[in-house]
């Protein structure tokens, strides 16, 4: 903090300035000799202090600590999105090449007449519509497993 007005030492009102000092309590701990021997190489290298390096790698810590300690969290998270992306891309493949074969055994066989015709394109958009509510189903269910694995972590 300082003080000051202004006059000549002597004169009414003169105040000297004064500083408040900052607290810096002290922190010790014990390395081993080669990682002090690191300490000592980087301060060097840096033209710091060993004091200065220790003082910056704990700051930084303290600063990124609970980031590092998410990383792993998250790394399974991604890896659980993966596996539900991969089942579900497997699924729709499955499910793809079922439907074309029984598109195309269907066709052949139902083209051949004007009723047939008829009646395949009659089924082909039921089939559209119950895919729509399944694939809306299985949507719902790939969420909630996905909030599950995400609260459970």
């Amino acid at each position: 903090m300082y003080n000051s007005s202004i006059g000549k030492p002597g004169e009414t009102g003169y105040m000297t300035e004064t500083k408040k000092r900052e607290f810096k309590p002290k922190l010790e701990t014990k390395l081993r000799r080669e990682d002090f021997k690191r300490v000592d190489d980087l301060a060097k290298l840096e033209g710091k202090t060993k004091s200065e390096v220790v003082r910056e790698a704990v700051l930084w810590y303290l600063d990124n600590r609970e980031q590092l300690m998410n990383e792993s969290r998250d790394g399974v998270i991604a890896q659980s999105i993966d596996a539900m992306a991969n089942r579900v891309c497997a699924m729709l493949a499955r499910q793809g090449r079922l439907i074309g074969t029984v598109f195309e055994l269907t066709y052949s066989n139902m083209s051949r007449t004007g009723e047939g015709k008829s009646s395949f394109e009659a089924a082909v958009t039921t089939a559209n519509r119950k895919m729509v509510r399944a694939v809306q189903k299985d949507e719902r269910e790939l969420a909630e497993a996905m909030k599950k694995t995400v609260k459970a972590k």
